[in-house]
């Protein structure tokens, strides 16, 4: 990960924690890849579930989760049945690393009323998505109002850009953004 990137998501965190007590309460990490927005959220002292379809970067995310010493939980499970994949609920705080924006309408539509099903009433969502477009086999991306589509019943409150420094060109050149919901 590059470091103004960890820097952003970093104060993203703090932001959320400084309207909390430790424990934070419960963080849902949607597409966990290979664990390390997990773990971190781990360290900070959240209760993580993170959930991821593939096998492989599921049992990556549970040895480094290991590896760290970080009490988080790893599920398999599709982000579009979250209530199937037993993650739980009264998710605190849902994070999104570009995973939704890459989903096809349908299962976006599917991830907002699970995300939404698990949530507690306070929870707030932050996400990473990159503005539309056609990008071959780059995620399409996905609009402000797509997003609130996706998630009614919440509201953004805050959008920052994404500082895309360091990352290649294919990835600076999407206009990445960091949107942050609270429900209404």
């Amino acid at each position: 990960m590059h470091p103004p990137a960890v820097k952003q998501i970093t104060t993203l965190f703090e932001r959320e924690e400084s309207e909390r007590r430790p424990p934070y309460g419960r963080a849902l990490d949607l597409g966990c890849g290979r664990g390390y927005w997990s773990v971190e959220l781990a360290r900070r002292g959240w209760s993580v579930c993170g959930v991821e379809l593939v096998s492989k970067a599921v049992d990556a995310a549970r040895a480094y989760a290991r590896e760290a010493n970080a009490d988080v939980r790893i599920v398999q499970g599709d982000v579009t049945a979250l209530r199937d994949a037993g993650v739980g609920n009264d998710f605190e705080l849902v994070w999104d690393f570009g995973t939704v924006h890459g989903l096809k309408r349908a299962q976006r539509q599917a991830v907002g009323r699970e995300v939404s099903a698990v949530a507690s009433d306070n929870a707030a969502i932050l996400m990473l998505a990159w503005t539309p477009g056609r990008r071959g086999p780059l995620p399409r991306g996905m609009s402000r109002q797509e997003i609130e589509e996706v998630f009614a019943g919440w509201e953004i409150t805050d959008e920052w850009p994404f500082d895309a420094t360091g990352l290649p060109r294919p990835l600076r050149n999407v206009n990445p953004r960091i949107y942050r919901l609270r429900r209404i």
